[in-house]
């Protein structure tokens, strides 16, 4: 009787330019959140905010932390952990990006040269990190 043995699978690679990206989404979405939430430190028009829903930059400020720093820095720890789960974080991050720059410009009504570059991140994430997946081989666990 043969036994079979297989090779240990080997840890999948870490996808160092969704990381870049999701950082620097994440380290301009804390950077903006907290100004915001800090009495609009970072200067934006309150005229910006007639017509919608908000009176000062304040919950616009906690939104951005919670919508787009924290997911965009989960995906990216989880990406340098090598976790199963970084592909679906960076998926989901990613889509949230692009939800919130159509949130803003939807309910805003307002228009700033970093939205297509920010909305282009967000697409980043999620095209490479549906490519990494798609390129994944699926080795099975039981050695068969």
């Amino acid at each position: 009787m043969s036994t079979l043995t297989t090779a240990p699978a080997r840890p999948r690679r870490r996808n160092w330019p969704v990381v870049a990206i999701e950082l620097f989404v994440a380290a301009g979405a804390v950077y903006g959140g907290v100004g915001l939430a800090r009495g609009n430190t970072i200067g934006m028009l309150d005229e910006w905010l007639e017509g919608t829903p908000f009176t000062s930059w304040f919950v616009p400020g906690i939104l951005l932390l919670l919508v787009v720093a924290v997911p965009m820095a989960t995906a990216a720890v989880l990406e340098l952990l090598r976790s199963p789960w970084a592909a679906a974080a960076s998926i989901t991050a990613g889509a949230a990006q692009i939800a919130w720059i159509g949130a803003q410009l939807a309910i805003m009504q307002r228009y700033n040269v970093q939205q297509p570059i920010i909305l282009a991140c967000g697409l980043a994430v999620v095209l490479l990190a549906v490519a990494t997946c798609r390129h994944r081989p699926v080795l099975p666990s039981d050695g068969r």
